[in-house]
């Protein structure tokens, strides 16, 4: 097994989207700066004897067309020719329509995009997810977390219902809690476990201890629970923790040509 981390770019927002209450007001200073970081957009491309995988999709190249001036002010998207995913591909060798699956971790807009460039991928994402963001791109909400345009492609969806193993030594976790459906993905190499959270751990400051929220909490319950759970596996297989959005983490990663094994 290859595991290849391509670099998309960065989105940049405020601290508190990341770590709940990072930076709070208090008697004492009442008006605390607040401060704005980076945080990378990247996709994991899996490459075994059995299929070639992606987990994730990115965004959609044509998010400044389809998204909101206030989604552009509070969540601007930045990123090189060279950090789309058909050129992060091409560093591996690998063209789009080689890819077999697409696992998405969930249908938020920065996870979602660009499903429609595997024509011969199925498309594995948790039922719930699916369903969550069909409801909230038709009926409630068109313009928000999730996009209608990510949802409404002509893709071979693979639903699922839970945990899965996908192939031996790769197996998708459900950890609902920043969203319904949310699922990462369990990796075991020749050298170890790698163990890549997505948004159920945003960065090292969620992770804790203590374990710290995200800004955005579907079910903060079950966002718990399924950081526990995470922590059990990454404490049991002495696991490679990779979390969805550290910027500091990222810049230290092997990124695409190379790879971990």
């Amino acid at each position: 097994m290859k595991v290849h981390f391509l670099d998309l770019g960065c989105i940049t927002c405020d601290t508190n989207s990341l770590v709940a209450l990072k930076i709070q007001a208090s008697v004492d200073d009442p008006n605390p700066d607040l401060h704005v970081e980076p945080m990378p957009v990247w996709v994991a491309y899996i490459e075994t004897d059995q299929a070639k995988i992606l987990f994730d999709a990115g965004i959609l190249d044509e998010y400044d067309e389809v998204v909101t001036e206030s989604k552009k002010k509070y969540f601007p998207y930045t990123h090189t020719d060279e950090q789309t995913i058909v050129h992060q591909l091409s560093l591996c060798g690998v063209k789009p329509e080689e890819i077999d699956y697409v696992v998405i971790s969930h249908m938020h807009w920065d996870h979602a995009g660009n499903i429609n460039k595997f024509p011969n991928a199925k498309v594995v994402v948790q039922r719930t997810e699916l369903m969550s963001a069909l409801m909230s791109t038709h009926t409630v909400d068109p313009r928000g977390t999730y996009l209608r345009k990510d949802c409404d492609v002509d893709a071979d969806w693979m639903l699922i219902d839970g945990d899965y193993e996908l192939f031996e030594g790769i197996k998708l976790l459900l950890l609902p809690g920043h969203c319904e459906g949310l699922q990462g993905i369990q990796l075991t190499t020749d050298h170890g476990t790698i163990l890549m959270t997505s948004d159920a751990c945003y960065t090292a400051g969620n992770w804790g201890p203590p374990i710290r929220p995200t800004g955005a909490v579907y079910d903060s319950r079950s966002y718990v629970n399924s950081m526990q759970k995470l922590k059990n596996i990454a404490q049991t297989t002495n696991a490679m923790v990779i979390y969805g959005h550290d910027i500091e983490q990222f810049r230290s990663l092997k990124r695409a040509p190379k790879y971990y094994e």
